[in-house]
């Protein structure tokens, strides 16, 4: 449910951003994710987006959620936030920066069949359950700050009470402590993701060569100047471990290079890709063309469905059911 919930990126106002804010994130938090909706639809790539015919069927399920709780999330949904804190398996707590809005959605929510409120302390919580998920409940919270509504969606009982306390500034949060994860989105990013923990993530080769040598890895994602740029951070125990990373980042870079001699298209994407290692630090930059990057997705992709082109029927087909999702 709560990944799902990162889907709405897809459909957001023009303005000037909604970044992440250290001041809603637990103290303990060890991960997260933000996405800045709003900033992400003034880029060329949301456009691209939305021309694609495919991602139609999508956009049909927001007029889904307007017809029933009145809240547009092509208007009214600002940012998604995602985290997990420490000791937690998975991230559990999704935040929504949305409009007021969100307060008629509420009513109408509450008279929805699954609905139940209940109060701890001074603080009121929703939860409901859906028909067809009977076994899993959603609680959440509304925060209301002025003309922003902070909504909590959680799927425990506790994470939406730690992230409801948090929020009203009754527990510490991670601007507070000053310690911990580290969160320092780079301009411009309209995605971002930080997680200090990456023990969980080497369980699988050739991921554990890389974070077995990690302690905290920075993820971001922005445009500017008709250029799609990503920037990755990885952070080690020492010297000797970065440099050791790095040659092992070059190592796949230059596994990919040759198997790239044999899909030409793929090879020209690692050109936009730089490793440097400094102190303990490794970083990995990527930055290229967004309209040539596009056009070269579209022709691996293509290569993918060669056989089915020459087939006509087959591909009506397809679109047909791209349609009906």
């Amino acid at each position: 449910m709560l990944t799902a919930v990162l889907s709405l990126a897809l459909a957001l106002p023009l303005s000037s951003g909604d970044p992440l804010r250290r001041d809603r994130l637990p103290a303990e938090v060890d991960f997260v994710a933000h996405f800045d909706l709003e900033s992400f639809k003034t880029t060329r790539l949301y456009s691209m987006v939305l021309e694609n015919e495919e991602l139609e069927a999508d956009f049909d399920e927001f007029g889904e959620i307007e017809e029933r709780f009145g809240l547009d999330p092509l208007r009214d949904v600002r940012a998604v936030t995602l985290y997990r804190v420490e000791q937690e398996e998975e991230p559990t707590v999704v935040l929504l920066s949305t409009s007021t809005k969100v307060d008629a959605a509420l009513e109408k929510l509450q008279k929805e069949r699954g609905y139940r409120r209940f109060s701890e302390g001074s603080i009121e919580l929703h939860t409901w359950t859906e028909a067809e998920h009977a076994d899993e409940s959603v609680f959440g919270y509304l925060h209301g700050t002025g003309e922003e509504r902070v909504v909590v969606l959680a799927s425990k009982r506790e994470s939406a009470l730690r992230a409801a306390r948090v929020l009203r500034g009754e527990a510490p949060s991670l601007a507070r402590t000053g310690t911990g994860l580290a969160v320092a989105p780079a301009e411009g990013s309209f995605l971002y993701m930080s997680a200090s923990d990456l023990s969980r993530m080497d369980e699988f080769a050739p991921a554990s060569q890389v974070f077995g040598l990690a302690q905290g890895l920075q993820f971001d994602v922005g445009e500017a100047g008709g250029f799609l740029r990503a920037h990755v951070g990885v952070t080690t125990k020492n010297a000797d471990d970065a440099f050791e990373l790095a040659n092992v980042v070059n190592g796949f870079v230059s596994l990919a290079r040759l198997a790239g001699r044999e899909a030409g298209e793929a090879l020209e994407l690692l050109t936009g890709l730089k490793v440097q290692s400094r102190g303990t630090n490794v970083t990995l930059d990527f930055e290229y063309e967004l309209e040539r990057l596009v056009e070269l997705l579209g022709e691996l992709d293509g290569d993918d469905d060669e056989p089915e082109r020459v087939e006509p029927v087959d591909r009506s087909e397809k679109s047909e059911k791209v349609r009906r999702r």
